[in-house]
């Protein structure tokens, strides 16, 4: 039994708890709670309404530790009850951990030590993302890219906008009235600013917080009703973020960056309704989105664009200033498929929803109807997926990617092209020239721009690095890509080719949370390939 805490006491550490039909999930974050290392905490189960037995089991567990107080109330969602939390708590620090997760026994200590030894405000630790129907993790690092730390602006923009892996002084968030708005995406509302106002941030480079994900029943999954912004996830959390730069007199500051901020965030979001909404929906969702940029940022550029190459390719163009839209993405696709359609139904299934998709449109080469349905400006490629084989099937082609090969697919009888035959690079050269010419003819004003990425030939971080096991296969490959982008050179004046071969950071990050594989570079190289695109483009003129 632990040691009762006098009522009056001010502890070190309030843990708020927000929860809500968690009854499933409730005891292991608990116990993960009670059983820390640091002890001079209390904890907050702020019971939001809940109808699942969760209220009788917050009780039982404020029966077996005086630590832990109950405040029950109706149900307001997440943000309501964290408010609740700030309110009633008596710590100097504060930490929001979700009902549903779990946290390392060393959580709270190594978090106090960060914030009070720094002298800071607030201390973040890094964070394994459990995905619940996979019952896999992942490793997410929360405080820069390569091990180097992010600067303020960049830990404002790309640091991980999740509040629970932060301990936060109580007093910053009274002193600028610091609370959670009442809508979806709430963290993204409040995060930017706490780091704003806070000046810096210490971190604890290790995984400390669980993140449990894809759990039924989760908001993530099923987003609560309220104040009509459903409709719009993240357009009032992002109301909120600029008037709290406002009454914070920082917004001046901040302007550009917050735009760069809205603009990346809204992409991220929009990265992950685009499996789970209807089509119609999602369309619906998007349009609001490029509105709402418009709406704030008038003098900012928006565009559309559309992705044809690697996923790779996704991540350096999400570091341009603009909203990107996954809708418009071909990835696992090579130029003979889109030029080949398959004419028949082909049936597939992969565990990988957004795999799924792409695998569909490459099978239907979807991308010609996507095009003539949006006011492209351009159209951004690599040659990546164009080192994989080709399957010849039903008059037309499917790419052999990486993808493919984790599917369930009904092929029963197929060619297949290897990638350095004769054949495949005939067809490959014939179809680069008749899908230039379709390009030209549908959309004159379309611009090409061939981003010339490659395999990275080396892992690593940025102090030390060393070359993949398969170095001679990835040069090999190389060489054929190295082929194809002088190829289209030579050939295609009007193509805009993008060539950064001299960058610093060219190879893989040994911690990329999806996989240290060639076809992935990491975020520092990303960010300074997506800053020479828009360098040679200078649409922002």
């Amino acid at each position: 039994m632990h040691t009762s805490l006098p009522e009056s006491k001010e502890v070190s550490v309030s843990v708020i708890v927000p929860v809500y039909n968690v009854y499933e999930w409730l005891d292991t974050c608990l116990d993960s709670i009670i059983n820390q290392t640091f002890t001079d905490f209390e904890v907050l189960l702020i019971n939001d309404g809940s109808t699942d037995g969760s209220f009788d089991k917050c009780h039982e567990w404020g029966k077996r530790d005086n630590r832990i107080k109950v405040i029950s109330k109706k149900n307001e969602g997440p943000s309501i009850a964290r408010n609740y939390g700030i309110e009633h708590a008596k710590g100097k620090y504060l930490v929001f951990i979700d009902a549903d997760d779990w946290v390392d026994s060393t959580y709270l200590q190594k978090l106090y030590d960060a914030v009070t030894v720094g002298n800071a405000s607030i201390a973040e630790c890094d964070v394994y993302r459990f995905n619940n129907e996979a019952q896999e993790k992942t490793y997410r690092c929360c405080s820069g890219s390569m091990g180097l730390k992010y600067t303020l602006e960049e830990h404002m923009k790309y640091g991980y906008t999740a509040i629970w892996k932060c301990m936060i002084k109580r007093s910053l968030l009274i002193k600028y009235n610091i609370r959670f708005p009442d809508c979806h995406s709430e963290a993204r509302a409040v995060y930017p600013l706490i780091l704003a106002v806070s000046g810096k941030v210490e971190n604890v480079n290790e995984g400390l917080y669980y993140y449990r994900k894809f759990r039924s029943g989760s908001l993530s999954e099923s987003p609560r009703i309220n104040n009509g912004d459903e409709d719009a996830i993240g357009l009032l959390a992002f109301d909120h973020l600029i008037r709290g730069f406002e009454v914070c007199g920082l917004y001046k500051q901040y302007e550009r960056l917050l735009e760069e901020i809205i603009k990346y965030k809204l992409s991220d979001l929009l990265a992950g309704l685009f499996y789970r909404r209807s089509g119609e929906a999602y369309s619906c969702l998007a349009e609001r989105y490029y509105r709402y940029v418009i709406e704030k940022f008038p003098n900012s550029d928006s565009f559309y664009y559309i992705t044809v190459g690697g996923y790779n390719l996704n991540r350096i163009l999400a570091h341009m200033n603009v909203l990107h839209n996954p809708y418009t993405r071909f990835n696992f696709s090579s130029v003979i498929s889109l030029m080949h359609p398959i004419p028949k139904t082909v049936k597939l299934i992969h565990s990988n929803k957004y795999r799924e998709i792409m695998i569909k449109r490459d099978i239907e080469s979807s991308f010609w109807n996507i095009i003539l349905h949006h006011p492209v400006k351009y159209i951004f490629m690599d040659f990546i997926e164009e080192r994989f084989d080709i399957l010849k099937y039903a008059d037309g082609y499917i790419t052999k990617s990486d993808a493919l090969d984790g599917a369930d697919i009904d092929l029963k009888q197929y060619q297949l092209l290897k990638r350095n035959s004769l054949e495949c690079t005939k067809l490959w050269k014939d179809s680069v020239r008749k899908f230039i010419e379709k390009v030209n003819a549908l959309i004159p004003e379309c611009k090409v721009v061939i981003v010339q990425n490659y395999l990275s030939e080396e892992v690593g971080d940025a102090y030390q690095k060393e070359y993949f096991k398969n170095i001679d296969e990835i040069r090999n490959t190389n060489r054929i890509l190295k082929q194809y982008y002088n190829w289209v050179s030579q050939h295609f004046k009007e193509v805009i080719l993008i060539d950064f071969e001299a960058c610093k950071f060219y190879y893989t990050d040994k911690k990329y949370e999806y996989g240290a594989i060639p076809s992935h570079l990491n975020e520092i190289a990303n960010r300074q390939i997506a800053k020479k695109i828009e360098g040679v483009l200078n649409y922002d003129n």
